[in-house]
């Protein structure tokens, strides 16, 4: 086997100069102290009029050791004048799936440094192995083309309400061995992670097979590359299909954090074409981070076309009217079901913070709010219109006890006023709908 050759300064430029010359005066980058990550920082740092890092460490507070790596890397930077902070994962952990809960936990916490300290941009030492293991493992779980498309090399990711950092990753085309090889010849001091060998982990169990397959040449990661490639093109080209779907039949988001369509123009969509965009309507209608599952939407159409006029899925209701079709939040999705099962959704709060509410919106509670008052649905017994009422139900409502003191400024609309304590200017909700950016997958929510 051939020794990896080490990235030059040529090799650097040409793979990063690109990038950041579109990047702003200054960037965070994710250094966890492994080979990639520290090859990553040292490479620009070594460009020329590259801009101003601020080095970011995660410590899962997983191994003892994540304290003596994170103080390496504080170190490293400190000599080299590059700021730097670690961030702390703190709380209970869970006793499965704890993987998947540190990528979870991880991002969010470097969104959240990148909103606390004004950066825009956040870098990441994924590679071209991590890109060929991502489209194997997403391959063993029979995803579609959005799932095999894998990861890219600009998207938004936020933490929570956040404000979303645009997440860079400038070496997917780049062998992992490679960025190893130049994290050793500059003696640079990274440290194994010992769960990439713990075979009791899927990703390293996939790994090994997957490495253990290549050697035999039977699948090289670079096919698996190429995939990759393959189906982000395919996947761009399902999106402007989607969004002309989406005009075709007269589509608009509505303020209830809603979307409608006219529905004689959606019946003469195919039924594929209606299918296609009820799936992605009702995934961002729900809150839900998956799509709805294809035999439940193809039954819903069924529905649609043979004329029912309330039907539900997934969290959701679709209404039919003589002339519209809306797509909601299914009201007992939020306030609780009679059997239990279904608990009433509730978010305690306190005054002045951002929260994000069931996924599908933000929420900027007021600064006099009161100890002890929480976020709730407005639910189904505010009087008004109907429909309206209906459609304002699923919205967030600021509850104190038991009494309902504050609502969206779009939901008064809706809504009876009569002597209702929340119809005063100052019980006004300041809230930001992400239906639109739900339905176009523009940011990745952690």
């Amino acid at each position: 086997m051939l020794t990896p050759a080490p990235l030059t300064k040529a090799d650097t430029e040409l793979i990063l100069r690109p990038v950041l010359e579109k990047a702003p005066d200054e960037i965070a980058v994710a250094v966890s102290g492994g080979a990639d990550s520290f090859a990553l920082l040292w490479l620009l740092s070594q460009i020329k009029g590259a801009p101003k890092i601020l080095a970011l460490t995660v410590d899962h507070g997983l191994r003892t050791e994540a304290v003596n790596d994170a103080a390496t890397v504080a170190g490293w930077c400190k000599d080299h004048n590059i700021r730097h902070r670690t961030l702390c994962w703190r709380g209970p952990k869970p006793e499965t799936g704890i993987q998947a809960a540190a990528r979870i936990a991880r991002y969010r916490l470097l969104a959240q440094a990148c909103e606390e300290t004004g950066h825009t941009w956040l870098l990441t030492a994924h590679n071209a192995d991590d890109q060929a293991e991502t489209v194997f493992a997403r391959l063993a779980r029979g995803s579609g083309p959005a799932g095999l498309a894998s990861m890219r090399s600009f998207s938004q990711i936020a933490a929570r309400a956040g404000r979303p950092v645009t997440l860079v990753r400038p070496l997917l085309d780049i062998a992992r061995d490679r960025l190893r090889a130049t994290a050793s010849l500059i003696k640079l001091p990274f440290v194994d992670d010992p769960s990439n060998d713990d075979m009791t982990f899927e990703r390293v169990k996939r790994r090994a097979f997957l490495a253990a397959i290549e050697a035999q040449d039977l699948l090289e990661k670079a096919a698996l590359m190429r995939l990759a490639k393959q189906m982000r093109s395919a996947v761009e080209l399902a999106e402007e299909a989607l969004h002309q779907d989406y005009r075709d039949a007269g589509g608009y988001f509505h303020g209830s954090s809603s979307i409608c369509f006219t529905r004689d123009t959606y019946k003469t969509l195919s039924r594929a074409r209606q299918s296609r965009l009820l799936s992605r309507t009702i995934e961002a209608v729900s809150g839900s981070q998956y799509p709805p599952e294809r035999e439940g939407v193809e039954k819903i159409v069924a529905g649609i076309c043979a004329g029912q006029k309330i039907l539900t899925l997934g969290g959701v209701v679709v209404s039919l009217s003589q002339r519209d079709l809306f797509v909601m939040r299914e009201p007992h999705a939020l306030l609780g079901r009679a059997d239990g099962k279904v608990e009433r959704y509730e978010v305690p709060v306190t005054a002045g913070e951002r929260v994000l509410w069931d996924n599908r919106l933000i929420v900027i509670v007021p600064e006099n709010t009161p100890e002890g008052a929480a976020l709730a649905p407005i639910g189904l017994a505010q009087s008004g219109p109907k429909d309206a009422a209906l459609l304002a139900s699923s919205l967030p409502g600021l509850w104190y006890k038991t009494d309902l003191v504050a609502v969206p400024g779009y939901a008064k609309k809706m809504l009876s006023p009569a002597a209702a304590p929340w119809n005063t200017r100052a019980s006004t909700l300041d809230m930001r709908l992400l239906i639109e950016e739900r339905f176009n997958r523009r940011v990745i929510r952690f």
